[in-house]
């Protein structure tokens, strides 16, 4: 049996990585590129579980066998088409275990030869951690501030269209990070699928500087791993602003994206009501009810999000927004200046 660390996962060109946990687990957290197919269902992998408790490991091993030995015919077709289309087929679970242990020597015994990931998916995670705060030594962040609905976002999604490097980190963990951070997001992610997820993003970073939003250690229930947070903190900051206009605009185009986003900010408003005060929070919600949403915006900045702003780090730059192409622009010739100034002074 062919087996690999998840070190030299990263080395294999033409390659398919194959999970083969339940689609839940997979749902849960799994390496971003990989497939999902299946050696137990989650009701199978529940009764395997149940069995384990009540009759020991024996017997759960027994019915396990017997499941995936159902399905064999299934997996090997699965499997063999992998195989017609790449190179290298990497299967992992969670540990390294039974399941990728027996499934890759029961389709040896077919002729179908893979590889198997040592140590499944935690051993992968403890490199991805570990290679992460390597990788962040060599990189440095302009990290872009500003209160609420300059647009930070936007311009993050525009300067990674045209190739810029950045880190989006509110859209990988799917949230935003405030109260309304959750409003019209309807997929969650979990710390390890967040930290797989970052882990990617950085690799594929080229060049001494990278743009970042500056974000609270928490984005939601998502922590910004230590490494990033401390270099995100060593940054060049850019604080963004832009008309009110344009801030409410930005607002309503980036949360009202998908349907529910109305009863998302319903529940919302319930969670700042002891900020904005009684009758703030009775004015807020009859402009919900109403459905004055340019004037609940504007109400929210006002009342409460533009009083809670305050800046932590000294900006070295201050970029207006009101035009995103000039707003670009200035903040390319920051990023330029700075990566040139990094080149050359770094050892030849």
């Amino acid at each position: 049996m062919i087996e690999l660390s998840a070190s030299e996962l990263f080395s294999l060109d033409d390659k398919v990585i194959v999970d083969i946990r339940s689609p839940s687990e997979y749902a849960h957290f799994h390496i971003p590129s990989a497939i999902n197919i299946p050696l137990f269902e989650d009701g199978e992998k529940l009764l395997i579980g149940y069995i384990y408790r009540k009759e020991g490991i024996e017997r759960a091993k027994q019915l396990g066998y017997s499941i995936a030995n159902s399905k064999l015919q299934n997996l090997f077709e699965s499997f063999r088409q992998l195989k017609k289309n790449h190179k290298y087929v990497v299967v992992y679970c969670w540990r390294g275990g039974l399941r990728s242990l027996e499934l890759c020597k029961a389709l040896s015994s077919l002729g179908i030869e893979v590889i198997r990931l040592k140590g499944g998916y935690r051993a992968y995670r403890e490199f991805i951690l570990q290679d992460m705060k390597e990788r962040l030594k060599g990189i440095n962040f302009i990290v872009l501030t500003g209160k609420t609905g300059v647009g930070k976002s936007k311009v993050l999604r525009t300067l990674k269209e045209d190739g810029v490097p950045v880190i989006d980190l509110e859209d990988l963990a799917q949230d935003r990070g405030s109260v309304f951070g959750k409003v019209g997001k309807k997929t969650k992610v979990s710390q390890k699928m967040f930290d797989a997820l970052l882990y990617e993003n950085i690799r594929s970073l080229t060049g001494p500087y990278a743009f970042l939003e500056d974000e609270s250690r928490c984005i939601g229930n998502i922590h910004i791993p230590d490494a990033l947070w401390k270099k995100k903190e060593e940054g060049v900051f850019v604080e963004l602003t832009n008309s009110m206009e344009n801030r409410i605009r930005n607002i309503l185009e980036e949360y009202t994206l998908e349907e529910g986003w109305e009863e998302d900010v319903r529940v919302a408003l319930g969670k700042i009501k002891r900020y904005l005060g009684e009758e703030s929070f009775v004015k807020a919600v009859g402009m919900w009810e109403e459905k004055r949403y340019e004037e609940l915006v504007k109400f929210l900045i006002e009342a409460h999000y533009d009083k809670r702003y305050k800046l932590i780090r000294k900006p070295l730059y201050t970029v207006d927004c009101t035009d995103l192409e000039r707003c670009k622009v200035q903040l390319l010739k920051i990023f330029n200046a700075h990566s040139k100034t990094c080149l050359s002074s770094s050892p030849k």
